[in-house]
């Protein structure tokens, strides 16, 4: 590939919306990402004891069994949901921004 056709590529319309989206939606996600685990990790500080009780009277089970799996559940589903956009809408874009560029509209 040479620099003009890397150049076609970034001035590409197509192209310039697709980083855009990409950027956001990776920002957007990972700041999602990053407010589960530090909130996990002070409301660990901050409140211990409240991982050790039980949800309801009579459970013998913590409330942080049920964080902890929250957090375990949300992370693949995050990654999921990022991997499809990706695989769908992000992967369309770019077949059309290559079409554009092999056809010489670009």
């Amino acid at each position: 590939m040479d620099d003009a056709q890397i150049q076609r590529i970034i001035n590409h319309s197509e192209f310039q919306s697709m980083a855009k989206k990409k950027t956001s939606l990776g920002l957007i996600f990972s700041i999602i990402t990053l407010i589960v685990w530090f909130g996990y990790l002070l409301l660990v500080g901050f409140d211990p004891e409240m991982f050790a009780a039980p949800l309801s009277a009579g459970s013998t089970v913590p409330v942080g069994f049920y964080i902890v799996v929250a957090i375990m559940i949300f992370v693949p589903v995050i990654t999921w949901v990022y991997v499809s956009k990706a695989n769908g809408e992000f992967d369309t874009m770019t077949r059309k921004v290559i079409d554009d560029i092999n056809s010489g509209k670009v």
